[in-house]
């Protein structure tokens, strides 16, 4: 293993708490522990994987900084497969900052962002999908998207992938050995070479038509609630989420921008978003508010289009609707406890179905979310027990797919085998992309640079 710095960082979020960890990787992690570390029971060495309760010391100084518990685990048996240190503090912000000081002063320096779980990427530890999926679990907001990234952390995912690379090496090493010895006799077994395409395009397609549920487990979806002035829709932000986030007054136009906030719905994030009502703007500020709404329409998932049971359908209706009219969306009437003065036979006369709510009387709002989660998922959970919730594999996935439905088309025209053997081999790169193995090195920071120091 390539000889590295030793690096070191407190693990533990900042703030006051019951213990703090303060964690080293590298070569000198063992030598930086006995320099600063005096345990409380005297001995000659510390074993691996044992825990020591001793004192922390500043040995320049004669001070104690701190009572500690210190555990060296020796490599390649490690997170990173270096040499690792962690000791558990208390949990004070300025005793973790001098351990942290010490710890530096004696050679080591501050990890940058995810480089503990990067070296572990780096040394062969965890594949680039496993490494992702380290954030993952650490910004799990409901138990559904923790299994997912404990799932991808176990390497399920992993494993679908490899199985697909392997049976495009199959193919490669088929095409290439025609290549490499075009003095033998061998045909090209067209059917088998296209028989195994077509399984691994099927696997690749099942990932990439996954994407929607990950998605659904991992990101949310993003619900926008469109509608003109006053029929609403800051309440039923307020009423979804269960607090007065946006302002609501009698007076049309309050909205001026997006406000918006998460709930969860059977286990799914749902980002709901109140807009500024959609009519011809007084000034302004409203113009901007109703720009940012008419921009956001064609990112949402779904659109809840707002109206007004004590409003007569009007012209600000109509335009909102050509808007929204290829969009998925559900069609709310607000205000049924007050007299109708709105003709619902527009709605019917075009085939929409609509459902009734009164945001103020608490009428309706809980079958609108049941109305809510069921559009979201009117696809079920239909993947084979592996799904995808990156987008950036989702990109590379189609990417590789595009690469093997041309290598099928090369092989029906009887094009040059090299030609062949050139998409296969970019249809395995893209494959490495996700896995790591060919994944260039801006992405690799990129990545990384999301997690916390410390991890």
């Amino acid at each position: 293993m390539e000889t590295v710095d030793t690096i070191c960082a407190i693990s533990t979020p900042p703030g006051e708490g019951g213990i703090g960890i303060i964690r080293m990787s590298g070569q000198n992690a063992h030598k930086i522990l006995k320099d600063i570390f005096v345990p409380k029971k005297r001995q000659n060495r510390f074993l691996s994987r044992k825990l020591y309760l001793g004192n922390i010391i500043d040995s320049k100084n004669n001070k104690v900084i701190d009572e500690v518990f210190a555990v060296f685990m020796m490599a390649p048996h490690t997170y990173t497969k270096e040499d690792v240190v962690e000791v558990y503090a208390h949990g004070g912000y300025a005793t973790q900052k001098n351990i942290l000081k010490l710890m530096m002063e004696h050679g080591a320096r501050l990890a940058e962002p995810g480089e503990f779980t990067k070296r572990a990427f780096l040394n062969g530890r965890i594949d680039l999908i496993q490494a992702e999926s380290v954030l993952d679990v650490i910004q799990s907001e409901t138990d559904e998207e923790l299994q997912s990234a404990i799932e991808h952390l176990s390497g399920s995912l992993s494993e679908k992938l490899r199985l697909i690379k392997l049976n495009i090496k199959k193919a490669v090493v088929e095409i290439e050995a025609l290549i490499d010895f075009p003095e033998e006799d061998i045909d090209v077994n067209e059917k088998h070479i296209i028989s195994l395409l077509r399984q691994t395009k099927h696997h690749i397609k099942q990932l990439i038509d996954s994407y929607y549920e990950g998605k659904a487990v991992k990101q949310g979806f993003e619900v926008l609630i469109l509608g003109k002035p006053n029929v609403g829709k800051s309440s039923l932000l307020n009423a979804l989420i269960l607090k007065e986030k946006a302002i609501v007054t009698p007076i049309p136009g309050t909205t001026r921008d997006l406000v918006e906030d998460t709930i969860h719905i059977k286990g799914i994030k749902v980002k709901v978003i109140d807009t500024a009502g959609l009519r011809n703007p007084i000034d302004i500020v409203e113009s901007a508010g109703i720009e940012k709404a008419r921009q956001r329409i064609p990112k949402a998932d779904l659109i809840i289009w707002l109206l007004d049971n004590s409003s007569e359908y009007n012209n600000e209706d109509e335009e909102i609707y050509n808007r929204i009219v290829s969009k998925r969306k559900i069609i709310v009437v607000n205000k049924i406890d007050l007299p109708r003065r709105l003709d619902t036979n527009v709605l019917g006369s075009r085939g929409l179905d609509w459902s009734e709510i009164s945001i103020s009387k608490d009428i309706g709002l809980e079958d609108l979310k049941n109305n809510i989660y069921k559009i979201l998922m009117e696809k079920g959970m239909k993947s084979p027990g592996v799904f995808i919730t990156n987008e950036r594999h989702r990109n590379a996935l189609k990417k590789s797919l595009e690469e093997l439905e041309e290598v099928t088309r090369l092989i029906k025209m009887n094009m040059p085998l090299e030609v062949i053997a050139f998409a296969l081999n970019n249809a395995l790169f893209y494959i490495g992309e996700i896995t790591g193995e060919t994944c260039p090195d801006d992405i690799l920071e990129e990545i990384f640079q999301r997690f916390c120091i410390g991890k």
